[in-house]
Order: C-alpha cells, then structure tokens, then sequence
C-alpha cells in the first residue's frame, strides 16, 4: 500500500511540473515583449548544437534575446521551409532570425555570424 502510495505521488508531481508554463519558469517570459499575442521577428545569435534534418529542426545554444525577453538558453526550434539545413552543421557560430508569438517561434534564416 505504501509502495502504491508513493507511485501515485511521484505520478501525480510529474504531470504537474510538466503542465508548468514559461513563465513560472526562471528569466522565462511567456510574453513576447510589449506587444504579446502579435507576430514578432527576433534577431539572435548562438551555435548550433544540433540538426535535425528529418524533421526540419536546429537546435541553438543561443545568446540572450531581447526583443522577445528570453535569457540565453539552449532550444530546439522548427525551421521554415525555406531554410536549408544541410548547410547548418553543429559547432557553428551563426546568426539566425526567428518569427512567432507566445514562445511558439520558428527560424526562418540562418547565417554564418562575422
């Protein structure tokens, strides 16, 4: 019965640190600067940790972003269509440029950072 016990609550913990939203979460923001709720396009800079070709996904360890209140952080984002992953390799510094709102953003360029 114990054993039952402490399953349940270890159960009961997980689903609601998984319900958390980003903004019980520390530096996190769930607004997208003073304009929440509306499109916005943010510039940023980082290294790309990985590429996913398959599902059309990088992941950066990027660079503080201000236009969207969001600390450095390492994340994976969708990439638009258009971008061409297979010139994106891990290591690499780049630049990239991310469109969305509400912490739902995708990376619709990347570039070699200078």
């Amino acid at each position: 019965m114990l054993a039952a016990t402490i399953v349940a609550l270890l159960l009961a913990g997980g689903v609601q640190a998984q319900a958390a939203p980003m903004g019980d979460m520390p530096g996190m923001s769930d607004k997208a600067g003073p304009e929440s709720g509306k499109q916005q396009t943010a510039s940023a800079t980082g290294t790309v940790a990985a590429v996913n070709a398959g599902q059309h996904k990088v992941t950066f360890d990027h660079e503080p972003i201000p236009a969207i209140n969001w600390p450095a952080m390492h994340m994976e984002f969708p990439a638009a269509a258009s971008v061409d992953l297979s010139k994106v390799k891990p290591g690499e510094k780049v630049k990239f440029t991310l469109s969305g709102s509400k912490g739902s953003y995708t990376v619709q360029s990347i570039t070699p950072a200078q």
